[in-house]
């Protein structure tokens, strides 16, 4: 088995310059060949079990996302030989064909050529604007920030086996607080636009052949790692909403004339929305650990449905001795949704995550007094749960997970995990949350996906237990369902070599 593990970090981690470059590196974080030749496998107490992480090294924003004949690829900014991102810094790779279970490949990019590459975007270049298409598959083309040179186009010709970059590039000159490019088709006058930071806003460019670049306008007032996306409105195609999203989520819901983003309403924060107290101060409440959310655009069009990824980000130094650092969010659909006469974006899992079902436990119509707990049976580290709640007259709603509590209050209204907090208003008494339980986080979804918690955790390897408690008062779980996660990791451990 050990001799699998060591053709499988020669072939697919490692190039003669990448090992030049580790071994002459000065990285208090490097990541040793004894730790990762004896972890070539996704089983270890911490790792995310349904979560995208690199087999070894730091991972960080989600970028160059692509969907092409049916395999989503997965671009990630990205040092497989440190816990953070120093020397060998690229663009990891990955493959699916459901958003659920990745393959790694090779990264793209590179520190040196690229000059450490920042984020981006990618598309496929359906009209051939760019030319370069030569038999059946169509062009793929990558727009990253070059640090020492500005924006830049790298493509492929066989559907992302391999990369080239452009001789154009630059195609934007590099300038300070001037990055992460995210190019789209925009419909109304088939022509290609792009949204960029540009510190202390976002700027737009038009471009008829991807190459050369007419400045728009630009906005202030928003951040890194731009996305823009027109949405359907409750379902409706005859009724849809332009969203500017940054890189930590926030969001704006507006108009795009393709020229200038006019914003409708005041920037919403992922997890926060503009809560009142009780004596009618205003609060905002942040979620954490969220960062370089990014979408893939699932046609020519840019059309749903919008599956999003991003990733769970830790600052300060990667003070443990894991061979990766970091992971991605379960990939989530976005959506237009109007509550409470109010158009909010809403986040839920993807459907894919139905085929990770296993062991399951449901009730219905089920009375929680004090005292008593509906998931003591439990004893596993991942988890679905979906809880529709009718809070009754309890004083506190109690959620624990391998020793971390979630906590409902009925004066608040509000949900409390670790340090972040999001308001959750019943509606008809009722309160719908969702939660995926990894072995090291905890994502929660509160009533149609709204307002959202995403934190990284690390619990006892040995603590097992999960309670449901009501305080104060009963609790009436309407219905609950409770699904044990398999492993994303089966099948390509299996091609590693590794058996559990």
């Amino acid at each position: 088995m050990r001799i699998l593990f060591l053709i499988a970090v020669s072939f697919v981690f490692v190039s003669p310059g990448a090992v030049a470059q580790v071994r002459d590196a000065p990285d208090s974080f490097r990541i040793s060949y004894p730790d990762v030749y004896d972890n070539m496998h996704y089983n270890q107490a911490l790792r995310p079990q349904v979560h995208y992480t690199p087999i070894t090294g730091q991972i960080a924003d989600a970028t160059g996302l692509i969907r092409y004949n049916g395999v989503y690829h997965l671009f990630y900014m990205f040092d497989e030989w440190s816990k953070q991102r120093g020397e060998n810094k690229n663009w990891g790779h990955a493959t699916s064909s459901d958003c659920v279970h990745w393959a790694q490949q090779p990264p793209i990019l590179n520190t040196v050529v690229d000059n450490r590459p920042g984020s981006g975007s990618g598309i496929v270049d359906w009209n051939n604007t760019l030319h370069l298409q030569t038999g059946i598959e169509k062009t793929l083309a990558v727009f990253y920030t070059d640090y020492g040179r500005g924006i830049c186009l790298a493509f492929s010709k066989d559907g992302g086996k391999t990369w080239i970059r452009h001789k154009s590039n630059p195609l934007l000159p590099i300038r300070k607080g001037f990055r992460d490019p995210m190019v789209f088709w925009y419909k109304p006058d088939h022509s290609w636009r792009m949204v960029l930071y540009d510190e202390p806003g976002v700027s737009f460019y038009r471009s008829n052949n991807l190459l050369d670049w007419k400045f728009l306008s630009k906005l202030d007032g928003f951040f890194e790692c731009p996305d823009l996306l027109c949405m359907p409105v409750d379902g409706k195609d005859d009724h849809k909403k332009w969203v500017l999203i940054d890189g930590n989520g926030a969001y704006t819901i507006g108009f795009f004339d393709g020229v200038k983003f006019q914003p409708l309403e005041e920037k919403q924060y992922l997890g926060v929305k503009t809560f009142y107290n009780r004596v009618g101060e205003r609060t905002n409440y942040y979620t954490k650990d969220i960062y370089a959310t990014q979408t893939w655009k699932q046609s020519y069009e840019g059309d749903g449905p919008f599956y999003q990824e991003a990733f769970m980000m830790i600052k300060g130094a990667p003070n443990h001795t894991r061979t990766w650092s970091q992971q991605l969010i379960f990939p989530v659909e976005l959506s237009l949704k109007t509550i409470n006469g109010k158009i909010w974006l809403c986040r839920n899992p993807i459907d894919a995550i139905k085929q990770l079902r296993q062991r399951e436990t449901f009730l219905e119509d089920t009375l929680v007094e004090p005292g008593t707990n509906p998931l003591s049976s439990l004893a596993g580290d991942v988890y679905e749960m979906i809880f529709d709640l009718d809070v009754g007259n309890a004083a506190e709603i109690a959620l624990t997970f391998r020793g971390q509590k979630a906590v409902w209050g009925s004066t608040s209204r509000q949900l409390a995990f670790m340090d972040s907090h999001i308001p959750v208003v019943p509606a008809n008494n009722r309160i719908r949350l969702r939660v995926i339980v990894d072995r090291n986080s905890v994502e929660i979804y509160a009533n149609q996906g709204e307002a959202t918690i995403t934190r990284l955790f690390y619990p006892d390897p040995h603590d097992r237990s999960y309670s449901l408690n009501a305080k104060g008062g009963s609790i009436r779980l309407v219905n609950m369902e409770v699904y044990e996660l398999g492993s994303i990791w089966l099948k390509r451990e299996a091609e590693l070599g590794y058996t559990r």
